[in-house]
């Protein structure tokens, strides 16, 4: 039996996952969500197979583990973040070229189909999870849809992992293929109805010299997909490396001579302005749980203010750093 197989609705409305989740067999599901089964499938009654879980121990199979650095940019040599004084300017340059490129598209198909046979079949040939990788992508072309980009996106594979670097250091192989990957996700319509604009969080492991490029006023351009969430307490339990159902610290962050930690945790606090900036996307994400918001690439945020508070959860009281971002206006020459 394979995964489409198991993910079909059954004749009473709802999936495999679903009924699982309802009457409680705890092991069956875990059975389920190993063989990937597809946790944002809604079910007749407008339910997540997550909702639907009968109990507190079912739910937390859900939970992806908070050592994963979905939430959380690791700073270091990779800068996911350009700050740069022509930063507006430069993203203007680039957003243009994902716009021409989704409007001169005489055939998105084409685009679907060049993803799929070229960045997938020969990029992430053999990445973690190229099989689920591969089956999303083959529903996306099939159905022309970008939302199953999406769930390829937001499952626990290598996929956003390699996509995101390879955008963050300006890699120039396959270009077109992520280009088209940005073009489908910022500017198709079937993705109009998750646009989000408000307040959202990210975790940031962050050293010294890192917290040095942001000053207050400064300008920065996102160089790659970023997930955040509505939700602050899950980018603080990303951030802390905390499990948001039992609030325990993970014991293995790196810490100076002098007792204080090496990388110190972050929360950015993102304002996002315009349409399809950001995509509210935890009806269609993996792990719904999260309240994902995905950012864009190419999007410009100038820092507001950057505060310090204390931590109760972090070694000898060491303080959290709050870095305030509001997206700004397009760049006008």
């Amino acid at each position: 039996m394979t995964v489409d197989d198991i993910d079909q609705m059954k004749p009473n409305g709802s999936t495999a996952l679903h009924v699982a989740c309802y009457n409680g067999h705890i092991e069956i599901v875990q059975l389920l969500l190993e063989a990937n089964s597809d946790r944002s499938i809604m079910n007749k009654y407008k339910c997540l197979p997550f909702d639907e879980g009968a109990t507190e121990e079912i739910k937390e199979l859900f939970l992806r583990a908070p050592n994963s650095n979905r939430l959380v940019s690791n700073t270091g040599a990779m800068e996911w973040d350009l700050v740069d004084d022509e930063v507006a300017e430069k993203a203007a340059e680039d957003q243009k070229i994902i716009k021409s490129l989704f409007s001169s598209a005489s055939d998105i198909d084409k685009m679907f189909d060049r993803i799929e046979k070229n960045y997938i079949g020969k990029r992430l040939h053999n990445v973690k999870g190229v099989k689920d990788i591969e089956r999303y992508f083959r529903k996306a072309r099939k159905e022309q849809n970008p939302e199953h980009i999406i769930k390829a996106y937001t499952a626990e594979t290598d996929f956003y992992h390699v996509l995101n670097i390879e955008l963050a250091s300006g890699s120039t192989m396959y270009i077109h293929e992520r280009r088209y990957i940005i073009a489908l996700l910022r500017h198709h319509p079937a993705l109009d109805k998750y646009s989000y604009t408000g307040l959202s969080f990210r975790g940031m492991k962050i050293t010294d010299d890192d917290l040095k490029k942001y000053k207050t006023g400064s300008c920065l351009m996102t160089k790659s997909f970023l997930s955040t969430s509505v939700d602050r307490k899950v980018a603080e339990a990303f951030s802390f490396q905390q499990n948001y159902a039992h609030a325990s610290v993970i014991p293995h962050s790196r810490v100076k001579a002098d007792g204080n930690l090496v990388k110190f945790p972050a929360i950015c606090t993102y304002r996002i302005r315009h349409q399809r900036s950001g995509l509210h996307i935890e009806n269609i994400s993996q792990y719904p749980v999260e309240g994902e918001v995905l950012i864009m690439p190419y999007c410009v945020f100038k820092v507001q203010q950057i505060t310090k508070t204390a931590s109760t959860v972090l070694p000898n009281n060491q303080s959290v750093v709050e870095i305030e971002l509001e997206e700004c206006d397009p760049y006008q020459q």
